[in-house]
């Protein structure tokens, strides 16, 4: 440990990876927290019409979202591997390189997802009554992608050096800002759902801002204007990692669409029953991916040091952690189901009971599945990490066959539990695709360690 930073490279691997992870678990949580109040806000003040309208079209946010975690993953890994091989001056090269493409590619998905909005509604099949909605809300929240982008390069330049405690700070601070904004927006101005997308987007703006300043401040990020000029090698090294990613990303979004515009054909109730099972499942799920991602920046520098031996290690500790997880994570939620959903729901609204129900049966099938998606995210990270980005890419295509099956053919076998079931299933057959390749590359690279050990 040194100053604010983690060194990846000493300590026991399970705590060096979970003492990392502990403050992205808290800024994920609360992440996801100011997620939630918008929706509890927006259901309990305007309706359940309104929460089936801001979340109609999730999958076209998921996926920008997934960009900005993609290109952020792709950027703490080089860096990584440079913290790891103490390469000064390719860091640098790295985080000049990096402000010329998020700001290109931040311009770019903002004016491509704005232009597109009417294309979104008629591909998610958004019912005619919420469509006015949907389209007050999008309109303005799409307008924070830079903000996103931005924040996710940023966190993830940091955590490359072992930093993981500004991602909370940021989230955490704009979290209370959207609370209060939410409520000011929508109960006191009412403003509808344009106020909860406008809270949203000053919220991002300000994680932007407290995540932005400490970079720019640390002369280990400084690059002046001469290292923003895209490197021709350095640009193939981020795009071979990048883009495999990106594929995964788009074709995971179009099978989430899928079924997206299956469970939005069926009515309103259904839509917001999901979308509030949903809610609560990505806090759960926000805690995995804070332990993935320190699990991420742990293989980049002990790679970047030439120690294979101790990211198997780490590898399986952390694993091990994660299925622990997953049995305290089941044994909270299996019981208190009803109680959490119904945060989102208003009573007095005729679709309640409807609604409650889908949540109910929707968060329960969903967190079963954590003790496959556990292993699924870390061993997924683990081979993407490795540089082998290509295997979590085809086993996005194995996705979108798992999704598409399970809303076509299983609801006439099983009902309503298809939906349910369609994320199970494509983790399902992702697992096997990302846990082969990491022991086989890994098992080569443990054999060249150890030859060169004994010279």
């Amino acid at each position: 440990m040194k100053g604010k930073t983690i060194n990846m490279l000493e300590g026991r691997p399970v705590q060096t990876v979970l003492l990392f992870s502990v403050p992205l678990i808290f800024g994920n949580i609360a992440q996801q927290l100011y997620y939630i109040t918008d929706a509890v806000i927006v259901g309990k003040f305007i309706g359940i019409e309104a929460l089936a309208a801001v979340n109609s079209c999730t999958w076209v946010t998921w996926l920008l979202n997934a960009i900005a975690r993609d290109l952020s993953n792709t950027l703490c890994i080089l860096a990584s591997y440079s913290v790891g091989e103490k390469d000064q001056q390719r860091l640098k090269k790295i985080v000049g390189n990096a402000c010329t493409l998020t700001i290109g590619i931040s311009i770019l998905l903002t004016v491509l997802a704005e232009a597109n909005l009417e294309l979104f509604f008629r591909l998610f099949k958004v019912q005619e009554e919420i469509i006015g909605m949907t389209r007050d809300y999008f309109s303005i929240a799409l307008l924070g992608i830079p903000f996103v982008l931005i924040y996710n390069v940023a966190a993830a330049l940091l955590r490359a050096d072992g930093n993981s405690k500004i991602t909370f700070y940021a989230v955490a601070s704009a979290t209370v800002i959207n609370i209060v904004l939410d409520l000011l927006f929508i109960a006191g101005f009412d403003w509808g759902v344009a106020g909860g997308a406008l809270a949203t987007v000053i919220a991002q703006g300000v994680s932007m801002l407290i995540a932005l300043i400490p970079l720019i401040k640390n002369p280990m990020f400084t690059a002046d204007l001469s290292f923003w000029r895209l490197e021709k090698r350095l640009m193939k090294q981020t795009a071979s990692l990048w883009l495999p990613m990106f594929v995964n990303s788009a074709v995971i979004s179009v099978g989430g669409s899928i079924v997206s515009s299956s469970v939005n054909a069926i009515g309103p109730y259904f839509t917001a029953g999901i979308s509030s099972g949903t809610k609560i499942f990505t806090l759960l799920e926000s805690i995995v991916m804070a332990i993935q991602t320190g699990l991420s920046v742990y293989i980049g520098q002990n790679l970047g040091a030439g120690r294979i031996l101790r990211v198997r290690k780490g590898q399986h500790q952390t694993v091990l952690l994660a299925m622990g997880l997953a049995v305290v994570l089941n044994v909270i939620v299996q019981g208190t189901a009803p109680q959490l959903v119904s945060l989102f729901l208003s009573k007095s609204d005729p679709l309640y009971m409807q609604t409650l129900h889908v949540a109910v049966a929707d968060v329960r099938v969903i967190t079963l599945g954590i003790f496959i998606m556990a292993p699924m995210y870390l061993y997924r990270i683990a081979i993407q990490t490795l540089g082998h980005p290509q295997y979590p890419m085809y086993a996005g295509f194995l996705q979108l066959a798992a999704r598409v099956f399970a809303v076509t053919v299983l609801p006439p076998l099983i009902g309503e539990y298809a939906y349910y079931l369609s994320t199970v299933l494509a983790w399902m057959v992702t697992l096997p695709v990302v846990v082969i390749p990491f022991y086989k590359y890994t098992r080569i690279l443990a054999k060249t360690e150890m030859r060169e050990a004994v010279r």
